[in-house]
């Protein structure tokens, strides 16, 4: 599985680390922006890669490149990963899978007519705690509610109160604490429970329109889930699933590997996991599993799970009043 990677931020170094624990995985290319070069050279000689590029279309001409890792701005993940797939590559898309679920949509057309594999770089539904609550849930009875909190405050939230607008609090760019954070949870309620009859979403507006945190509400057949998330502040981590036999809590943020809890009356038990050098291992583990074993039907799971969240995330957002880039384009090209 050779990887072509797309940036050079945070959660690119992150992933290559995580990569680089995986031996079916070569890191064949990495490709970033002109003014980053500098940062490219330097990540390339850390972790053996052959080849920096400055030009995107020339890395998808690199025979090498299988896959393309998209570690960039939310609002470019969709021209990036409908690139890639009309090159002929495979792609892995960095959470949020795309900014509307028009973009996933079309993303999902485009990889099963071309045959291509496409996953959305999420945690959530490769963690070993997310597999122990699946396996848990029936000890707990019928469900009856679902709490969780994702709340750290952003590094960049500084900057944002003095006027400086970074991409994470950008509505253009697709920012925000719904795809950031919130989606984690999303993934996390649409992979144990299925697609919710209704899903509102109400965020703290800031004063460029972005939310800096929010609630969402999934309701569902005798049950409902309250999904809070915040960049603006910081809060206990935690999800709580509370059935009538029972509960299941899992400590900490939805994107560690973190101790999970049964209680029933019955019986009292904690679930430990031995925690990664690096977070997103088992997801690329995951996925060059699935390339390795031309297992196209888990995959395509997975791919139209991504995409039923996008269309949860996106219709929320919209109702919320939150600005889409995706949208602006549309309103530009019509005038």
């Amino acid at each position: 599985m050779k990887i072509g990677v797309a940036g050079s931020g945070m959660i690119v170094r992150i992933a290559l680390e995580a990569m680089a624990e995986i031996e079916e995985i070569a890191v064949a290319a990495i490709c970033v922006r002109e003014q980053s070069l500098e940062i490219g050279q330097r990540l390339a000689e850390r972790h053996g890669i052959p080849q920096v590029y400055t030009d995107y279309e020339t890395m998808l001409r690199d025979p090498e490149v299988e896959f393309v890792y998209i570690g960039i701005v939310n609002s470019l993940h969709y021209d990036y990963a409908k690139r890639a797939l009309q090159a002929g590559k495979h792609a892995i898309v960095e959470k949020p899978f795309t900014s509307t679920f028009e973009e996933a949509q079309e993303l999902l057309i485009s990889a099963e007519a071309s045959r291509s594999y496409l996953f959305e770089a999420i945690v959530t539904p490769y963690s070993p705690h997310y597999k122990q609550v699946r396996e848990l849930l029936p000890e707990i009875g019928p469900i009856r509610l679902m709490q969780s909190n994702f709340s750290k405050r952003s590094s960049r939230y500084g900057d944002y109160l003095n006027g400086r607008i970074l991409p994470a609090f950008d509505p253009a760019l697709a920012g925000g604490a719904l795809y950031d954070l919130n989606v984690y949870h999303l993934h996390m309620a649409l992979g144990l429970f299925g697609r919710p009859n209704e899903a509102r979403y109400i965020g703290n507006i800031g004063p460029n329109g972005i939310d800096t945190s929010g609630v969402l509400t999934l309701s569902y057949d005798g049950f409902a889930a309250c999904c809070c998330a915040a960049k603006d502040s910081d809060g206990e981590c935690f999800t709580l699933i509370q059935g009538e036999a029972g509960s299941i809590r899992i400590d900490g943020p939805p994107n560690l590997c973190s101790p999970v809890t049964l209680k029933t009356r019955e019986r009292e038990e904690t679930f430990t996991f031995e925690a990664p050098d690096n977070h997103m291992t088992e997801e690329f583990r995951s996925f060059a599993r699935m390339y390795r074993n031309g297992d196209r039907t888990r995959s395509l799971e997975a791919l139209r799970h991504s995409v039923s969240v996008m269309e949860i995330a996106t219709n929320v957002r919209r109702a919320a009043g939150i600005e889409f880039p995706a949208d602006r384009r549309q309103a530009e090209s019509t005038e």
